[in-house]
């Protein structure tokens, strides 16, 4: 990884159109890239709609943001999956968001949401299951996993462009998952705060865990969820520090060209 280039992405499309106007589009005008939700744990067509062309116009890329179907728990429940639910997981809502973004516009990237994503990250089979569909079916797709997961072990392991992905807006475990949002303290919502995380990561090179464990690791992406308290606010300051250290923002297509 070059420390003079960097992606910063964001999950988008997932709430109704108060909060698509009032945080996903202030966070468009500083992302790079954009994980769309496909409807499975939230947002609404009308949202997904502006989102992408929001993006399109600028030059913001676009991925799906896969899910298992459960807006109820806003996706981020575990639950029980087999080879069959995966790839029909995968193919729905890839169609669902190719149907809703104009034509011109491409979907360069796949990034699992929620519960999905993170048993992915410590499930080897599930893993594989997810990468070796996704090669199989859209294997131009680049795919955005969490650094020092499982997820992203396969899909590098399976020759696929893998983008690896930090946050900005959590705290980490000492093994390099995520710490629980059931816990206190998981997320991170003073904006400062999550500029200095970052900031850190970037010097360190590494991830820091919230025991001050460090875990060197390349990446390539910084994820902040669009609803975290205050993440317009954090996007501010990532922008003003990724600018002062004189960090280039890339779209994801634009890093790996």
């Amino acid at each position: 990884m070059s420390v003079n280039k960097i992606n910063f992405n964001s999950d988008l499309a997932e709430r109704d159109l108060s909060f698509y106007q009032s945080v996903d589009l202030p966070l468009i005008s500083q992302i790079n890239s954009a994980n769309i939700g496909c409807l499975y744990h939230g947002g609404l067509e009308e949202v997904v709609q502006k989102a992408t062309q929001a993006c399109f116009h600028s030059n913001v890329s676009i991925g799906a943001h896969i899910s298992f179907l459960d807006k109820e728990n806003f996706g981020r429940t575990p639950m029980e999956w087999n080879e069959d639910l995966i790839y029909t997981l995968i193919e729905e809502q890839f169609r669902i968001l190719s149907k809703l973004k104009d034509s011109q516009i491409a979907i360069t990237h796949l990034k699992p949401h929620g519960a999905l994503n993170n048993m992915a990250c410590k499930d080897p089979h599930l893993a594989q299951v997810i990468v070796s569909y996704v090669k199989q079916h859209h294997p131009q797709l680049i795919i955005l996993a969490p650094v020092l997961s499982e997820l992203a072990k396969a899909s590098a392991a399976a020759g696929m462009i893998t983008a690896l992905e930090v946050f900005a807006d959590r705290t980490y475990e000492d093994d390099g998952t995520l710490t629980p949002r059931s816990m206190e303290g998981s997320l991170i919502t003073n904006p400062e705060q999550a500029r200095d995380h970052v900031q850190q990561m970037i010097v360190e090179k590494a991830i820091i865990s919230r025991n001050g464990k460090k875990l060197p690791t390349p990446f390539h992406s910084i994820c902040l969820h669009s609803d975290t308290p205050n993440s317009v606010e954090i996007s501010n300051q990532i922008c003003i520090l990724l600018q002062s250290m004189g960090v280039q923002q890339l779209t994801l297509p634009e890093l790996f060209l």
